[in-house]
């Protein structure tokens, strides 16, 4: 039974687990598009709708501003969508953000708008605000002729995409890195993004420096670039796979641990292992009980006589060897049946069989539950009496001996009735360096004894 509950049990999990890791790559790829459109690909585009607003546009070109108004619309923008905007004024010299909070273009607070102006494109993204690192999506404002007038764009608290991502990292146990263009981890999922910046060149953290894309550059030697392939497999068994974000000409990375590190298949096994446990703990429980009751009946068949249901010979002789180790005093007795032989002879060996029956009942209703009657052989009988002494065990049995004198015998045969006598041979021994044999002898002389002397009576070994 064990056997096949660890070969089911075996079975079970690995079908679960292949089923759960099948489960976990589908769910977790769509959550994960979902991901990387709300969260990058969302502001991107409130960027690009803010920058091509022509309330912006003209707003920007005018000789004159009214900052609160500036401050009203970038505010419903922000709550309208969880982030912070801004819009920088080339005519203006200031940039305002949706805090109310302004900055001359000429600071050095705003070092990323004389940076970014002399780029080509109009759609940057970039890491500012050392202090309280956010991603910034910068779009440049161009009137109409398409001359430059300024900046606007969105905030993200990079605080907040960690949380995101983090939620991913810690369901699906992905790591997931996004890539710019030249190679530098512009955000991931664990705490690099809240110390990188585009301009502290000192804490980039490159695509290179990690152990995972060296395994990789070192076994795909001819493609450094990693374009050729959308799926690769790390020394250390790490699962890569890149998908490209075009709209930021970026890539983003997504790292699956081994099966092994996953909690979800640990779950599964840890899950399975208790179940198979407790299955073979009951199982055991239920084939201990099994062979104990088997056991216990077949000593209890093994050491009790068949016809009278008491202990045979052999049990007898383990329980005195078990009274000789708690007491210091026995008193053993032998009961015979007189003229038992003419009883069979003259009723048949079935009336014998209800004779033998009718007064073993007798022999255990006047013991103690300490003492111990059982069937020696044939019409004999042996009583064990523990601490009890010759005197005392003389007026038990001579009580048995008279309530059996007593009894109306029934003949099966017919509706007659007969009766029979019984005598009983006493030894009383210190139970010391004694045997059972010591017991049986003295018993079985005054036995004897009592035999010669007329039958129906008790003797005490002297």
């Amino acid at each position: 039974m064990t056997i096949v509950t660890v070969i089911l049990t075996s079975y079970f999990t690995l079908k679960d687990v292949i089923n759960s890791h099948n489960k976990q790559v589908q769910s977790a790829i769509t959550p994960l598009f979902s991901l990387v459109t709300s969260e990058i690909l969302r502001p991107l585009n409130v960027a690009n709708f803010m920058a091509k607003n022509q309330f912006v546009i003209d707003y920007a070109s005018q000789e004159k501003i009214e900052k609160d108004y500036i401050v009203s619309y970038l505010n419903k923008v922000a709550k309208s969508y969880n982030m912070i905007a801004f819009i920088a004024l080339e005519k203006h010299n200031l940039m305002i953000d949706s805090n109310a909070k302004e900055s001359m273009l000429s600071s050095k607070e705003t070092e990323w708008y004389s940076r970014l102006k002399d780029l080509p494109g109009d759609q940057f993204t970039d890491i500012g605000n050392s202090q309280n690192p956010h991603l910034y999506f910068d779009n440049k404002i161009r009137n109409s002729n398409g001359e430059f007038i300024g900046f606007t764009g969105v905030a993200i608290d990079l605080k907040y995409f960690a949380s995101k991502f983090q939620e991913y990292n810690e369901r699906f146990g992905f790591e997931l890195y996004f890539v710019d263009s030249n190679n530098i981890i512009t955000l991931s999922s664990n705490k690099i993004i809240k110390t990188e910046s585009h301009h502290r060149q000192e804490l980039m953290t490159r695509l290179s420096d990690l152990p995972w894309h060296q395994s990789l550059i070192k076994n795909n030697a001819a493609d450094k670039n990693l374009s050729s392939e959308v799926m690769y497999t790390s020394d250390e068994g790490l699962l890569i796979s890149q998908m490209p974000i075009q709209e930021l000409n970026w890539r983003m990375f997504i790292v699956s641990p081994p099966a092994a590190q996953q909690s979800e298949y640990w779950k599964i096994f840890i899950g399975r292992f208790i179940l198979f446990f407790i299955v073979a703990i009951i199982f055991y429980l239920i084939l201990l009980n099994s062979i104990n009751y088997l056991k216990s009946r077949l000593i209890k068949h093994a050491e009790t006589d068949h016809l009278t249901q008491l202990p045979n010979r052999s049990h007898v002789h383990w329980r005195f060897d078990s009274i000789a180790k708690t007491n210091e005093n026995l008193c053993l007795v032998i009961a015979d049946i007189d003229n038992f032989k003419h009883i069979n002879d003259t009723y048949g060996h079935l009336v014998g069989d209800d004779v033998l029956r009718i007064i073993s009942e007798q022999l255990s209703q006047t013991l103690r539950k300490i003492d111990v009657v059982g069937r020696w052989g044939g019409e004999e009988f042996v009583m064990l009496l523990p601490e009890t002494t010759a005197s005392q065990t003389l007026i038990i049995v001579e009580r048995i001996r008279k309530n059996i004198a007593a009894i109306s015998f029934p003949i099966s045969t017919t509706s007659g009735t007969f009766t029979t006598t019984i005598s009983f041979g006493i030894c009383e021994l210190p139970l010391k360096n004694k045997t059972i044999e010591d017991y049986i002898k003295g018993a079985d002389k005054a036995l004897y004894q009592a035999k010669a002397n007329g039958r129906n009576q008790s003797v005490i070994f002297n």
